[in-house]
């Protein structure tokens, strides 16, 4: 299962690579700033059942914007969550990253359901699920991404799409209100 796929957002202005060949792991996660971060974008057909997303863990040089750069986005639930990246002409949710490229991971948000990355591995934050969702994997996924972006970190030349060689984000993120956040989490809270 090694392949590359390239993704475009729903207006096709921002397009993206994304290898599964290499180290990665797909999981749904269920938790609701995943679902925030969607339903602020307006893009909740991306959730799997019972409103979860997608993603291939992976380390950054596996996703590569391809084209559209000028499109890219950046956003913070709170002013100290993950950068969420995205496709600012329409909207269309694209990765997750820490605020700072000293870990090397992107969690890629796959298109519903996820197809060309092989089974999902684990589902996690599955608390706030709407419905029954079996909880499986969850420390294994994320011990071995951890593990995996260790042993990536000391081999890695580039910081991906989303940093520049400085470490810092090639965009500035927007840092959504708390009324933003409120409105945001629906019925997730």
């Amino acid at each position: 299962m090694q392949s590359t796929q390239h993704i475009s957002c729903s207006c096709h202005a921002m397009t993206w690579s994304l290898s599964n060949s290499a180290p990665g792991r797909h999981v749904v996660c269920y938790c609701a700033d995943c679902q925030s971060f969607a339903r602020h974008l307006g893009h909740t057909e991306i959730f799997a059942p019972h409103n979860g997303t997608h993603i291939w863990q992976t380390v950054p040089e596996a996703l590569q914007i391809t084209g559209g750069l000028e499109h890219l986005r950046a956003l913070r639930l709170s002013p100290k969550g993950l950068m969420r990246w995205y496709a600012g002409c329409c909207g269309t949710p694209i990765a997750n990253t820490l605020a700072k490229p000293t870990v090397p991971f992107v969690g890629a948000i796959l298109p519903a359901p996820g197809d060309g990355f092989g089974p999902v591995k684990g589902h996690v934050n599955t608390a706030i699920t709407r419905g029954a969702v079996k909880e499986r994997g969850l420390h294994a996924a994320g011990g071995t991404i951890l593990l995996r972006a260790v042993g990536a970190l000391l081999r890695q030349k580039t910081r991906g799409s989303f940093f520049d060689e400085a470490g810092q984000p090639v965009r500035d993120p927007q840092v959504l209100t708390v009324a933003e956040r409120t409105a945001a989490r629906g019925a997730t809270a």
